[in-house]
């Protein structure tokens, strides 16, 4: 497929960004839901411990990308109260936090923390991918891979093909990538917001 000058830039432009932040959108959109699923999780466990464990996790959303604050109150909440999701959802936030501070090997061990621990499968999915992206930044291609194998919720199938394309495209593997792109598409409602940005994904691995 040829591409004419005005073409050629723009997905010049968009292989930029996607250096920068595409790898980060598909664990974005994952963890679009976990405010939703926080509201689920205050209403499931209306008992004592699940209410400080709460206000604990309320207290963590308020703390930014301070790494070293959010990792003592995920240790807290693992530690106290470990079996309620908001131990996992303040560690997703610490992981959050320790990327985003270049600190990607204690991201990797937050987010493992909540693929082994987490109840809820869609937290575990946004674990999992967003572990797939820090060992991308760790170089550690085949772990972004083995984070992606395994069963994921259905409502993720897409972004998980996504995440392999991308790691697959990081390493080289443009073959991979391109199937791993197209199987994103197949499965991707053409309205959603990361369709277009696979489309010029896959575009821009070219037909070779």
């Amino acid at each position: 497929m040829a591409f004419d000058l005005q073409e050629q830039e723009q997905i010049a432009e968009l292989k930029a960004w996607w250096k920068d932040w595409g790898k980060y959108l598909a664990a974005v959109l994952a963890a679009a839901g976990i405010g939703y699923l926080g509201w689920q999780g205050w209403s499931a466990y209306q008992t004592s411990d699940a209410q400080s464990a709460a206000e604990i996790y309320a207290k963590a959303e308020l703390l930014g990308n301070d790494a070293a604050k959010l990792k003592a109150e995920a240790q807290k909440l693992q530690n106290e109260y470990g079996s309620t999701g908001f131990a996992a959802r303040a560690t997703l936030l610490a992981a959050k936090a320790s990327a985003s501070n270049g600190d990607f090997k204690e991201a990797a061990l937050q987010l493992q923390w909540v693929i082994g621990h987490a109840g809820e499968a869609g937290l575990r999915d946004a674990a999992r991918l967003r572990l797939a992206a820090v060992n991308i930044d760790l170089k550690q291609y085949d772990a972004a891979l083995a984070a992606l194998k395994g069963r994921e919720e259905a409502a993720s199938t897409a972004l998980f093909a996504e995440a392999s394309g991308d790691v697959l495209a990081e390493k080289g593997d443009v073959a991979g990538a391109r199937d791993a792109y197209k199987q994103a598409l197949a499965k991707l409602d053409k309205n959603a917001p990361n369709y277009p940005f696979v489309e010029v994904k896959l575009a821009a691995l070219g037909n070779v």
